[in-house]
Parts: C-alpha cells; structure tokens; sequence
C-alpha cells in the first residue's frame, strides 16, 4: 500500500531526474540554496531551485517547499509551472473556485490562488497534507502564522506580493466522490501515470464537474499507454477535448502539453 505507492514514486522521480541530467551534462551546475528559518525548518529556495531546472521565473510570486522523501509527489516539476502561468497568462481563470487534483507541493494551485481572485482547493493524499499545509501557510503567512515575517521576507529578499486569491488543502481520493461538490474549473499538472488509474482520474473531473466547467491537464510527454487511455475516456465523457502547447509560460519545455476539456 503506502510502501508501493511511495517506491514508484521514487521510481518516477529518479526517471525525470536522469533525464534531466542527460540533458544538461554540460551546462554548469547551480548549487541549491537552503535558508533555515526562525523555527529550525530547512527550506530550499525556490529561486535556486528553478535556476537548476531552468526555469525562467521573475522569482517573487511563490516559495515552495519539497520533501525529497515523498518521491515525485513531493517535488516541483515543470508541467504544474507551465500550467499555471499558462492560465494566468491567458485569462482562463477569473473569480472562480477552482480545485486541483494530485497537488504534490501545491506549486500549481497556489500560483493559482497568489495570482487570479479565485479560490483554490488543493488536493491529494492523506501523506502530502503536511506538505501542501505548510505551503500554504508559507505563501499566505496572513492565514497561517507558524512562520515570521523576517523569515518571509529573507526568502523573497522584498516583501512579498499580497496574493489576490484564497486556498486550501484537504485530502481527495480519486473514486471517492460521497461529498458531492461541483467546481467551475478543474486543474492538475502531471497527474497520467503509470502509478494511478487514468480511467478512474477521467471519471473522476467528470463527477466534479457543472455543467459549464472548464478542465485544464498539463502532461509530459512520457507515457503514451496511460495518456492514451486516459485522452480517450474523457473524449467519452467530453464534447470538446483539446491538446494544445502551452502559452505564456517562461519555462520552455518541449516536452509539456495541456489538454484541456468542456462541456461534460
């Protein structure tokens, strides 16, 4: 069960990792920046962090925290960054609820909810709670005041952007659906593989959402057998599915698709 779940996530992370590796032999190596807060907690930078992954941020709109210890669902990864910055840059978002499935770190639903005047549920298992939570009350320190405000500002080097949105965790287990809620807009980055049921997660957006909702899903180009059944389930379910190339985003990565579906 949870020892399954977190070597395949293991599995997964050290897949990217050498990828990403391969691809970057040659390029000069960026030392991570770990801060250490008031509180005793080691943080990496999200800024030192996105310089090693090539990102191309501005660097002020979120800081992140990751736990290696929980495999992939406990890093940053492209695909939630492009996504996000795909749908503050074109508008796809305005004063909605939104929920996000499989957060990892919340990196996606947060940008999200410091950038747009939406409201954003994050969500995933029982083990990323602490995580997500504490994300949370990092980047809206007004909600949750387990961290200072010397520490807020030695992160961003300035005081941080208000966010203009609001956001949460809670715990969702896709096939779980005994709450009922609905939401305008459903998102979530990197979540077909091979470790979840893509039948199960299509049917899944379908029971969240309207009838006027709008499905955002940014993916990496990896895995065809997952991505194809789980594509062909929600043309099913869907009167619109399209897959497009992300827009506004500075991370360029080839390798990040959206699909994004209407009209269930």
């Amino acid at each position: 069960a949870r020892g399954t779940y977190l070597r395949k996530l293991k599995e997964m992370a050290l897949a990217d990792e050498l990828e990403r590796a391969t691809a970057s032999e040659e390029e000069k190596i960026i030392e991570d920046k770990v801060e250490v807060l008031s509180t005793g907690q080691k943080v990496l930078r999200y800024d030192s962090f996105l310089a090693h992954q090539r990102y191309y941020d501005d660097l002020k709109h979120v800081d992140i925290q990751q736990e290696k210890s929980l495999g992939k669902g406990g890093l940053c990864w492209d695909a939630a960054l492009i996504l996000a910055e795909h749908l503050v840059s074109t508008r796809s978002i305005s004063t909605e609820s939104v929920i996000e499935l499989g957060a990892g770190t919340g990196l996606c639903g947060i940008l999200l909810a410091k950038l747009t005047k939406c409201h954003v549920e994050i969500t995933d298992l029982p083990l990323l709670m602490p995580l997500m939570q504490r994300n949370i009350e990092l980047n809206f320190s007004n909600s949750g005041a387990y961290i200072s405000d010397d520490d807020i500002r030695l992160l961003h080097e300035e005081e941080p952007p208000q966010p203009l949105g609001s956001c949460e965790a809670r715990v969702l287990d896709w096939g779980d659906r005994e709450d009922g809620r609905k939401y305008p807009v459903i998102v979530g980055a990197d979540v077909v593989a091979s470790l979840y049921d893509p039948i199960k997660l299509a049917e899944t957006i379908h029971s969240l959402c309207q009838e006027d909702s709008k499905v955002f899903i940014s993916y990496k180009s990896r895995l065809d057998g997952p991505h194809q059944l789980f594509e062909g389930r929600m043309r099913e379910l869907y009167e619109t599915v399209e897959c497009m190339i992300p827009q506004g985003s500075r991370n360029k990565n080839p390798n990040v698709k959206i699909l994004q579906a209407f009209k269930p």
